[in-house]
């Protein structure tokens, strides 16, 4: 356990290093001064690293072996009961992605609350849900990646060119954002463990892709959302 969580500090301080020498950099070598607030900018940098650490040693020792161990049963289970269980934990595993909460939050706060924060929240989370059903199909029927990814993102420009244009980049935000910690700790041992419980030791990557697949699809829940909004003000 404690070498475990040395390992976690060690990547932390590794992850964090570049932005911290960065600002160094620019601070001290190109403005030449000490900035006012030194003492709360480096009680800052100290909460950042030892929440970074907590997350991440707790997401190796919880969530991704839990995520791990679901796949593995999942693998034992019938097809039709794995794809509503991969629709779900998708569902909720957005509900529960602070980064979607604040993003949510900052589009109804600068859109004077025409873009509701919980129908993005369900429209991204409806996305996820179903990204995690291709990732299952993929799995079963040894799909390439491509057979999906081009598709989807073909599918993308031919809505953005129907979606109103301020509406495009809040989608396509949408995608960053669900590919959050949680998501990527989570779900991701789940299709890589269930993909070699289904194949063997070696088609684990299977499961690989499911990130993408996860960045993907909230982008079309979103701009499909932007058009219903542009119809609806339309109607009115």
């Amino acid at each position: 356990m404690i070498m475990s969580a040395l390992e976690a500090f060690l990547e932390v301080i590794e992850a964090v290093s570049p932005v911290l020498i960065l600002f160094f950099i620019f601070q001290v070598l190109i403005l030449k001064k000490i900035p006012k607030n030194i003492g709360d900018i480096i009680s800052g940098i100290l909460m950042t690293i030892i929440g970074f650490f907590f997350f991440f040693f707790g997401a190796k020792i919880s969530l991704i072996p839990m995520g791990t161990h679901i796949g593995s049963f999942l693998s034992t289970l019938d097809y039709y009961w794995v794809i509503i269980f991969a629709f779900i934990v998708g569902v909720f595993a957005i509900l529960a992605e602070p980064a979607v909460n604040v993003f949510v939050y900052e589009v109804e706060k600068v859109s004077s609350g025409y873009v509701k924060k919980n129908i993005m929240i369900m429209s991204i989370a409806f996305g996820v849900g179903i990204a995690l059903l291709f990732s299952v199909l993929r799995i079963y029927l040894n799909l390439p990646l491509s057979m999906i990814i081009i598709p989807g993102y073909l599918l993308i420009l031919a809505l953005a060119m129907l979606t109103p244009r301020d509406f495009i980049p809040i989608a396509f935000d949408s995608g960053a954002v669900a590919t959050g910690p949680v998501v990527v700790t989570f779900v991701l041992p789940i299709m890589t463990s269930m993909a070699i419980g289904l194949k063997g030791e070696n088609s684990g990557f299977l499961g690989i892709g499911t990130v993408g697949l996860v960045a993907m699809f909230p982008i079309i829940f979103m701009l499909v959302l932007g058009i219903l909004l542009k119809r609806s003000e339309t109607n009115e």
